[in-house]
Order: C-alpha cells, then sequence, then structure tokens
C-alpha cells in the first residue's frame, strides 16, 4: 500500500516535459574536453572531415549550466519538479544508480542537441545504506535539432534522506591511498593500463568468453571533478566534500557521466576506432571516492554475424577497494574486414 508521499509524487508519472535545448551545437572543443578527462584518443572522435562526438556524450550537451540554468527557448517547464518535491519534504539528496541507453545515430560537429523528459515510475519508500527514500525511472529522448533520435535513455535516481556519518571516518579509499604512499608494491601489483593501437579488432579472432585486457584508473580528485566539469555536471557532490558529506558519503565521488564515458572508453579501446557503441546498460554500486583505483574488466558474451561486420555483446564490470563500482553490459557494433 502507497503512502500519502508516495501517492503524491504519482501525479507526475507520465507527464513528457520539454523540449531542454544545449546552449552549444556539437563542436571540437568539447569533444577534446571530454576525451582529455577520459584519457580517451580514439582518433574518430578527432577533428577533421569525419570527427564525430564520442556517443556516452549523450546526455552532456543539454545539461543546465553552473547557475543551473537551461539553454534560452527551453520549455520552462521544470524537468525535475518530482526531484524539488522529494527535497521540500524532507528527502534533498540525490545520486544516480543506473544507466540503460541504446544510441541510434553518430552526433558530428554543427549537431544542436536536446531532449525530453517523462517520469516512468517512482518505487515506495525505500531503506537502503544510503537513506531513506525513493527510486525514480525517467526515460529521456535524445534529439537533434530537427527532431531525429539519436539516443533513448532510462536513468535511475535515488532521492534520499541520508543517513548521518561520522565527520571523523576514514573511508577505504583513503586508508588504501595512506598505505600506498609508504608500500611502493601496492602501485606496481595493480594490472598496468594495456596500449592501445586503435586498430579494429578482427571479429574471426572473437569467441565467445574471450576476456577483455584489464585497464587500471587511478581514481584521483583531478579525474573526479574533471570529469564532471567535462560534462558539465556542477552538482556540489562530486567537487564539495561537505555537500558530499552532507549526502551521506564519506568524501566526493564520481558521477555517473564520467563512470559512462570511462566505461565506454575501456570498451572501443579495446574493439577499435572503428566500433560504435551500440547500446549500453549499467548499475552504479560501490562509490568511486578519490584515493581509489578501479579495475574495469570485461568478457564476450556472444558474437552475431551482420551484412556489415559484426554485433559483438560484452558484459564488463568496475571493481575498487569497496567492491564493484559498475556492473553492465554492452553491444558494439564492429566492421568487417
Amino acid at each position: 500500500m502507497m503512502d500519502n508521499e508516495t501517492t503524491e509524487f504519482q501525479k507526475l508519472v507520465g507527464q513528457r516535459q520539454g523540449p531542454y535545448l544545449s546552449f552549444n551545437p556539437v563542436n571540437a572543443t568539447q569533444i577534446w574536453q571530454w576525451c582529455s578527462a577520459m584519457g580517451d584518443y580514439n582518433p574518430s572522435y578527432l577533428p577533421g572531415a569525419e570527427q564525430i562526438a564520442p556517443p556516452a556524450m549523450m546526455q552532456m550537451w543539454t545539461m543546465r549550466d553552473i547557475h543551473d540554468n537551461y539553454a534560452p527557448g527551453s520549455t520552462a517547464a521544470a524537468p525535475y519538479q518530482v526531484f524539488d518535491d522529494m527535497a521540500l519534504m524532507g528527502y534533498p539528496a540525490n545520486v544516480a544508480v543506473s544507466y540503460d541507453i541504446t544510441f541510434l545515430r553518430d552526433l558530428r560537429p554543427g549537431d544542436q542537441a536536446r531532449h525530453y523528459t517523462t517520469v516512468v515510475t517512482i518505487s515506495d519508500k525505500k531503506t537502503t545504506a544510503l537513506g531513506i527514500g525513493f527510486f525514480v525511472t525517467e526515460q529521456v529522448e535524445y534529439m537533434t535539432q530537427d527532431e531525429q533520435l539519436f539516443a533513448r535513455a532510462l536513468i535511475t535516481y535515488f532521492q534520499y534522506c541520508a543517513h548521518p556519518i561520522a565527520d571523523n571516518s576514514t573511508s577505504a579509499p583513503e586508508q588504501n591511498a595512506q598505505s600506498a604512499q609508504t608500500d611502493p608494491n601496492v602501485v606496481a601489483q595493480l594490472p598496468q593500463d594495456f596500449q592501445c593501437a586503435f586498430l579494429d579488432i578482427d571479429i574471426n579472432s572473437i569467441e565467445e568468453g574471450d576476456k577483455l585486457p584489464e585497464l587500471a584508473l587511478p581514481i584521483t580528485h583531478k579525474l573526479i571533478v574533471g570529469g564532471a566539469i567535462a560534462c558539465q555536471d556542477f552538482i556540489p557532490v562530486h567537487h564539495n566534500v561537505p555537500a558530499a558529506k552532507a549526502a551521506g558519503m564519506a568524501d566526493i565521488f564520481m558521477n555517473i557521466l564520467t563512470t559512462s564515458g570511462l566505461s565506454a572508453r575501456y570498451l572501443s579501446d579495446w574493439a577499435g576506432a572503428g566500433s560504435r557503441l551500440k547500446k549500453i546498460q549499467f548499475s552504479l554500486l560501490a562509490p568511486n571516492f578519490p584515493g581509489d583505483t578501479m579495475i574495469m574488466q570485461g568478457e564476450v558474451e556472444a558474437l552475431t554475424a551482420t551484412d556489415t561486420g559484426a554485433e559483438v555483446a560484452l558484459n564488463f564490470v568496475g571493481k575498487n577497494t569497496l567492491g564493484h563500482h559498475i556492473k553492465g553490459s554492452a553491444t558494439l557494433v564492429l566492421p568487417g574486414r
């Protein structure tokens, strides 16, 4: 049985809001900033006649500015009225918990993005390790200026009242970082970043069960803050320690857009510059805090031949000292040879 709060929130389900426009057209400068933050050097993203935007940038183009304003011409309707209402009712904290995205076409410099959003589900009140609140799932339609759909996403957030945490608590990543400073073997034992030549993988060499090379990604303050800025995500919990602690976290933590960008980089580094990300789906679990390292791993689930090459289904994870940061799956389109 739903309580009065849940019943009130359900009134916002099914309302499609938009459009929310982008401040800038797709451009080489913001593509460069994104790739620099993610460490993504895929030549497909370099300036030139065939330049495309990384698909994981999808959400970035229509994000609000640093003052929380949408671009001129956007609808005046609040896209996250449900979160505003929940905050007023005592559930002020928010974290993204999952992505389920289908990419339909590449974006190129000059394209102008917009999006529409619809709240599709709101859970009953839940109690989690972070706090008490509600899981909210929105469907977002990402379109070009001529209303051509280029991506469709289901994004789930947890809006909550955080459990209190001790101010003097030391997180596992902080302890790990302190140990690494005095024990040089800690870093030496980590898997080394694989070298990527950006050559398209030979589809005839792929078999079900193949393991992708591991990738070790140090989680630094620079990566967390720089990634958030490259994503146009100015939410305080990703750069402000008091705000993060008020949300029940031990420190600032990585946002979902950066996690998505790093995951997409990992997959395309393996598959090659000619590959295209068709679908990605993942859940966020343990946060990525500064001082930790995330180890990316992947495995081929299936390979399906197509008229132009193949599609490969992959499972992947990212692990830190707290456990799994991310668990997900993806589908990549591979060119033939």
